[in-house]
């Protein structure tokens, strides 16, 4: 009896060892989070964003500083993308995504280079969603004045991102406000005239 005893114990105790196993990962192995795969472009979600339209968009694009200013830039270019799962899912991992990798891991840590800002990374998606020759067709860019303000018109109704990359305020204001990302989700009627828009970097939880 008594070795019938010492055996069970000897099972129940290989039972929790080969869980624990199971359970926990491999020492040293980092855990990949599960990343879904990136949708495959449906052109005809897009179809309809081609045509010209009766709608206008127009607000104001901005940083906002440190002191609560509002940092505008002279020129820069102001992005009108549709959304569809193609560019919902770019969208969330090149604008609002907080973090921002590296070009490359192999770098040696004396010589490696100063780490990217997201404003880098915008820049950079940016460049790639324009260089997609599917989409670029839909795609829709104007300026903003000296006072941050913005146009679009002849829009037709849908769903939409306003994109803009600053690079901060001219002289003393760039000190008060660095580079950023500013975003706006917003949705557009047939002929609708949506003015007043506050396109910014949301520390203001305005967009």
């Amino acid at each position: 009896m008594t070795t019938m005893r010492q055996e069970n114990r000897l099972l129940r105790g290989a039972a929790v060892v080969f869980l624990a196993g199971c359970l926990w990962p491999i020492q040293g192995r980092a855990v990949e989070p599960a990343t879904s795969p990136a949708p495959v472009l449906n052109e005809k979600e897009l179809l309809a964003y081609k045509q010209k339209g009766r709608g206008t968009l127009a607000g104001q694009v901005f940083l906002g500083a440190s002191s609560g200013k509002a940092i505008t830039q002279a020129g820069v270019p102001v992005h009108l993308i549709p959304v569809t799962r193609y560019t919902r899912y770019w969208f969330d991992h090149a604008v609002r995504a907080a973090s921002c990798s590296p070009t490359s891991n192999t770098t040696p840590p004396e010589s490696a280079p100063a780490a990217r800002q997201p404003a880098d990374c915008a820049h950079e998606a940016l460049r790639q969603l324009e260089m997609d020759k599917r989409v670029l067709p839909y795609l829709r860019t104007t300026r903003a004045n000296s006072t941050g303000h913005f146009w679009f018109t002849k829009i037709p109704a849908g769903r939409y991102y306003i994109v803009s990359v600053l690079e901060g305020g001219a002289g003393s204001q760039k000190e008060e406000g660095p580079a950023g990302i500013a975003w706006l989700t917003v949705d557009l009627e047939a002929g609708e005239k949506a003015t007043n828009l506050v396109v910014t970097d949301c520390k203001s939880s305005l967009c």
